[in-house]
């Protein structure tokens, strides 16, 4: 049996067999004061990438007040190709501000939101490039 490895931030799982990621990795930067959450969409087609990224734009519409959405422009997360969009929301007694950028990594979506409690500025806007740019494929 085939081993892959899996990377932790603790050190590296050996698992046998094929396995899909559908962890959701939450990192708190408490010096930018911000959240970064990366998640994955398994289960969209490479053409029903843009109907993914409105569908995910929607649900946020629905279910948060004071919505504001940015028109989704073309970006990177590292050298893959992606979607990104600004927007901020009202949620629960603060107002939130995000950055969503989406890319198609082989068979499957990545998706980064970087959340704050305060508008983005030049800091966080580098903060933000600065992600982006650290992403590896496949490394």
């Amino acid at each position: 049996m085939k081993k892959k490895t899996f990377i932790l931030s603790e050190g590296p799982l050996d698992l046998p067999g094929a396995w899909q990621d559908h962890s959701i990795n939450v990192l708190r930067f408490p010096q930018e004061s911000a959240t970064l959450v990366i998640t994955r969409a398994w289960d969209v087609k490479p053409e029903d990438d843009e109907t993914y990224l409105r569908q995910q734009l929607a649900k946020v519409k629905q279910r948060m007040k004071k919505v504001t959405l940015g028109e989704p422009g073309d970006s990177v997360l590292g050298n893959y190709p992606a979607r990104e969009v600004a927007l901020s929301f009202h949620n629960q007694q603060a107002m939130v501000y995000e950055r969503l950028a989406i890319a198609r990594a082989e068979d499957h979506l990545l998706v980064f939101t970087l959340s704050r409690t305060a508008p983005f500025d030049d800091d966080s806007e580098a903060f933000w490039a600065a992600v982006k740019a650290g992403m590896k494929a496949g490394a």
